[in-house]
């Protein structure tokens, strides 16, 4: 029994999110039943992460296990075959029994993209487009105030499960690239909306209907009234999932980006926000 892991990308518009459900479109559904044709057995497919109708994928990781003896290049060409064309499989890898992409991860990145012009695209990175003014340094200023240690209490939405709502921020990170403006955030997990709920409250700072400084008291406040609406999933990317060392070089092989220095602890080497992963 061989536990294949692998990374894909997803543009999740057309989907009802990862999570497999009755008669709706998923990645997960569309994953095993693929994987179901290529092997003649149908498996039980893990993500990383559970990303909710609308959002996106450039680096989701996931982990099935199999009984047959396929060629890497089976599920590098041959399921991507079977796989629609707004689903494709980006690298494989063969990893231990023990390994789970959702459990065995230490850290993700997600990447959330505004495009700010008079007029919409039809075409390129999917981005929430809005044609006002914004301003960017002060929504890139509170950001930083997201990094570290906090309770988020006020910044999930209900229907989250998990006991604890204290999460580690690792990094945060802006980029402006013409009409397009991309905020990233990595950390060691996200409570349910968590990205959107702060990519809310961050355009309420680029309206300047709030200051940047008062971020650290709305954390503090615990109460989800006091930060910002939902940002919608549209710009909204999965961009990254980390693991151990072994794991984010069978990963990122021949790559320069984020590295995991261990099972507890994480190391960012870049500086600028990278996003090579999208056209590569």
């Amino acid at each position: 029994m061989k536990n294949i892991a692998l990374t894909i990308s997803y543009d999740g518009s057309d989907f009802a999110g990862f999570q497999r459900q009755p008669n709706q479109r998923t990645i997960q559904g569309e994953l095993e039943a693929a994987l179901g044709r290529l092997e003649g057995e149908i498996p039980v497919v893990y993500g990383a992460g559970r990303t909710d109708s609308g959002v996106h994928a450039v680096g989701q990781v996931v982990n099935f296990f199999s009984k047959k003896d396929l060629p890497v290049s089976a599920y590098l060409k041959g399921l991507n075959t079977l796989l629609p064309d707004d689903l494709k499989v980006k690298k494989v890898a063969f990893v231990s029994k023990d390994f789970h992409a959702r459990k065995s991860a230490k850290a993700k990145e997600y990447h959330y993209w505004l495009r700010l012009s008079e007029t919409p695209s039809p075409i390129g990175i999917k981005a929430l487009w809005l044609s006002e003014t914004l301003d960017i340094t002060a929504m890139a200023e509170a950001l930083k105030h997201f990094e570290g240690r906090h309770d988020f209490q006020g910044f999930r939405s209900t229907g989250s499960s998990v006991e604890s709502s204290i999460r580690t921020v690792y990094q945060t990170g802006s980029r402006q690239i013409g009409d397009l403006v991309v905020f990233s955030i990595t950390a060691d997990g996200f409570l349910y909306n968590m990205v959107r709920i702060i990519m809310g409250t961050l355009l309420e700072v680029g309206r300047k209907r709030l200051s940047a400084n008062i971020i650290p008291e709305i954390i503090q406040s615990l109460n989800r009234s006091r930060a910002g609406t939902t940002a919608p999933a549209t710009g909204l990317y999965l961009y990254q999932v980390y693991y151990h060392q072994e794991l984010e070089f069978l990963f990122n092989k021949n790559s320069h980006q984020s590295t995991v220095s261990n099972q507890n602890s994480i190391e960012l080497k870049r500086n600028n926000l990278d996003i090579i992963g999208y056209f590569t």
